[in-house]
């Protein structure tokens, strides 16, 4: 696991294993050390080169690792404080030549294997130590990656790597920077090990490309191994005292030693160059691929790819909502599936005419056609398909709409100008009879009063009367379905028992309303939330309704109201035992001018038209219901504010 809680799993696991295997290696030297087994030192003495201090100041790193790791920041900053001192002070003896006792300081070695003085670590071993106890601490302290931090494990990891190096290559000077005193292969590894988890655990968060420091590294290793080589050299002409021309093998390998690390360092120029470009190409096609999916996610529009054959490769979450299919109950099938006959059996004939005939019926060409949803339902829809060429293969996207939201308002949009021509044409011939027939009236009237035909003339006038009472009534019914259209009012709580006695009271100018029994059914505490006056008129158009066509041969005529809740809305009836609706006429209820009882006919015809429009206004429905005798008129309403 890595220093960073945030960070990659593999950085995470890399982290984890410095520390465990500090913590392995340390505890393991320590044992070794106590355990003073003279046998093993004997036959293979290189295996006490990591002394007891060293590998107990090991320990506490690993150990400061996995507190990190865990969180805590204060303690493994200050486990880390006698670390570096242990590295200064060891390092302090080999530069000013002094013993200041840290050597055997907690325990005694019980064999000499040749060192400058034994349980003396060596100069770059105590080097390494203050670099990886000052990086711990920092990044324990900050809580985050810092430059400071991957600077310090940089240096440590070169060193030890060198080291390894040195072994596997036999490069003595990469372990032992001063005679008898090296570092041994066990503190080489940990050292690396720690080195590489402070570089790459927390770079991202540093704001520093693994790749770059990686690059870097082996840069840094290989340069310092190319020194210690060429000083190794020197070292075996002085001790021989030989000299090489230039010309002879120290030239030829002076040359050669050159032109490999030239060419390594270019080498690792291009990669490193190479690395950012594609790294940065990378990073390009993520944000492109990114908005692009961001685009497709949330486009209103169902956008779907199918491959040669049909088959669904790639839905968006809008054809979710179109079809109701989820995705993987789309992808993988073929896309037939979602179109009702005809085109269900013709698609894949579509598809082999086209690769056969290059011919496009849909292809390329935006249309109409009609989807079919998980639930059987058809519904209409916009198509577009356009062919991808992808090269080695052939793939097809459709972006497809949901129009029925349109077509239904196309739907309304025709019928209402039917309404509105047939408005036009009936309002127009209304309005013209009774004044044209008034007009005739008042030149006989006149023609009367020049003859002194006074009798006569009390009836014309009355006709004339009747005219203007029926061209009021007309006006006042064109008045109030025009105000119930574009009045905007607010939904406030009504007493419905109390609107329907208001509504009774209105009545009482019409003839032979004193003659009907009218009965409010209506419980006193049902209240509707609705629009008051499209409430009212829709009520007294119900009641003016049946009291205009009551039966006169009736012994008994009446009227009943009634009110009830019914799955969530509100029922008012209006019942009665008049004349009722003709079965020859009923399929022209609630519709404009059309008169049921032409015989009786003393009304504009517009009364249901505008009970309905008045109805639909509030969100509800107007409703009638044949009775053996009579009729039954409703209305349905939301309860609440969902008009």
């Amino acid at each position: 696991m890595s220093l960073s809680p945030g960070a990659p799993w593999p950085w995470r696991r890399l982290a984890t294993a410095a520390g465990l295997w500090c913590i392995a290696v340390g505890l393991g030297m320590m044992a070794v050390w106590l355990a003073e087994p003279a046998g093993l030192a004997a036959r293979h003495p290189g295996f006490f080169g990591m002394k007891f201090n060293a590998a107990l100041a090991f320990t506490v790193v690993g150990a400061a690792l996995l507190l990190i790791r865990r969180g805590y920041r204060r303690v493994p900053a200050l486990m880390m404080a006698p670390v570096v001192l242990y590295g200064a002070l060891a390092l302090s003896q080999h530069l000013l030549r002094i013993d200041v006792g840290i050597d055997t300081l907690l325990h005694t070695p019980f064999v000499d294997i040749g060192t400058s003085v034994p349980g003396r670590i060596a100069p770059n071993t105590a080097l390494c130590f203050m670099l990886v106890g000052a990086a711990v601490a920092v990044r324990a302290l900050r809580g985050e990656g810092s430059l400071p931090q991957i600077a310090l494990g940089f240096a440590a990891f070169t060193i030890a790597a060198a080291a390894l190096l040195g072994y596997a290559i036999a490069l003595d000077f990469a372990h032992d920077w001063i005679a008898f005193t090296r570092m041994s292969p066990q503190s080489a590894s940990c050292f690396a090990l720690v080195g590489a988890a402070l570089i790459f655990a927390d770079t991202r968060e540093a704001g520093y490309p693994r790749t770059a420091l990686a690059a870097l590294l082996g840069v840094a290793t290989y340069l310092i191994l190319l020194a210690m080589t060429y000083r190794e050299l020197y070292r075996f002409e002085a001790a021989f005292g030989l000299t090489f021309s230039t010309s002879g093998p120290h030239g030829t390998l002076s040359s050669l030693v050159l032109i490999s690390g030239t060419l390594y360092c270019a080498l690792v120029a291009h990669l490193f160059h190479s690395a950012r470009k594609a790294r940065r190409m990378a990073a390009d096609l993520a944000e492109n691929r990114a908005r692009l999916s961001a685009i497709i996610d949330n486009a209103v529009d169902g956008i779907i790819t199918i491959d040669g054959r049909g088959t669904i490769q790639s839905v968006n979450p809008a054809c979710t909502r179109i079809f109701g299919y989820r995705p993987d109950e789309m992808i993988g099938r073929n896309v037939k599936m979602l179109m009702p006959e005809p085109y269900h059996s013709a698609h894949d004939g579509y598809l082999a005419h086209y690769r056969e005939t290059g011919e496009a019926r849909i292809i390329g060409q935006g249309r109409e056609a009609e989807g079919r949803r998980r639930d059987g339902s058809v519904f209409p829809l916009d198509l577009a398909v356009a062919k991808l060429d992808l090269g080695r293969t052939v793939a097809y996207s459709g972006i497809v709409r949901d129009i029925s939201e349109r077509k239904r308002s196309e739907t309304a949009l025709l019928e209402a100008n039917a309404e509105l021509e047939e408005f036009a044409y009936r309002t127009s011939h209304d309005l013209r009879s009774p004044i044209a027939s008034s007009l005739g009236l008042l030149t006989i009237a006149r023609e009367m009063l020049a003859d002194g035909e006074t009798a006569a003339l009390e009836q014309t006038l009355g006709r004339m009367e009747r005219n203007f009472r029926r061209l009021d009534h007309l006006i006042q019914n064109i008045i109030t379905l025009t105000r119930n259209r574009l009045m905007e009012e607010d939904a406030e709580p009504i007493a419905v028992r109390a609107a329907v006695a208001e509504a009774i009271d209105a009545l009482s100018h019409l003839d032979d309303v004193q003659h009907i029994a009218i009965e409010n059914h209506v419980a006193d505490e049902l209240t509707i939330v609705a629009k008051p006056s499209k409430f009212h008129v829709a009520i007294g158009n119900m009641l003016s309704n049946a009291v205009k066509y009551h039966d006169p041969q009736e012994a008994q005529p009446r009227i009943d109201i009634r009110a009830d809740r019914r799955a969530g809305k509100v029922r008012i009836s209006v019942e009665d035992n008049g004349l009722g609706v003709p079965p020859a006429s009923r399929h022209l209820l609630f519709q404009m001018f059309k008169r049921l009882h032409p015989n009786r006919s003393f009304g504009s015809g517009l009364g249901l038209y505008i009970l309905r429009k008045t109805a639909e206004g509030m969100g509800g429905t107007a409703l009638y219901e044949a009775r053996e005798k009579g009729s039954r008129f409703a209305i349905e309403l939301p309860e609440g504010e969902g008009q």
